[in-house]
């Protein structure tokens, strides 16, 4: 039942706090909605991120060569011969990571503001 209408500035704030984010689209009857538009893929491409950038930074050493044999052989299409720089770089990992969050963030706060203001209109 739909008994109160939400304050669309709280809305943004709970938005983007982690905990609270999933109480105001609850509030919103919106919460399955927005696990799987926002909370899902922000998990998967996360791990994604995680997993590849831990995987390249362990595989190589400076030098170029495998780090030890606990890796498992990779198949001759890729494996590097010699990588293009002596050291890992996370700069990129950092900046997609950042970008990801802040659009991932961003989308919230458009479907927060979206859905409250529907929520509002149903109320009156």
């Amino acid at each position: 039942m739909k008994t109160r209408q939400v304050n669309i500035k709280w809305q943004i704030l709970f938005s983007l706090i982690s905990p609270l984010n999933i109480w105001a689209f609850y509030r919103i009857k919106k919460l399955q909605k927005y696990l799987a538009y926002v909370w899902i893929p922000t998990v998967i491409l996360s791990l994604v991120f995680s997993l590849v950038g831990y995987y390249e930074m362990t595989l190589f050493d400076p030098d170029g060569g495998q780090m030890s044999a606990d890796f498992p052989t990779l198949p001759p299409y890729m494996t590097p011969v010699k990588p293009h720089v002596s050291t890992f770089n996370l700069v990129p990992y950092n900046i997609i990571g950042i970008i990801t969050s802040l659009g991932f963030a961003l989308f919230s706060v458009y479907l927060i503001i979206k859905w409250s203001r529907k929520w509002n209109e149903e109320i009156k």
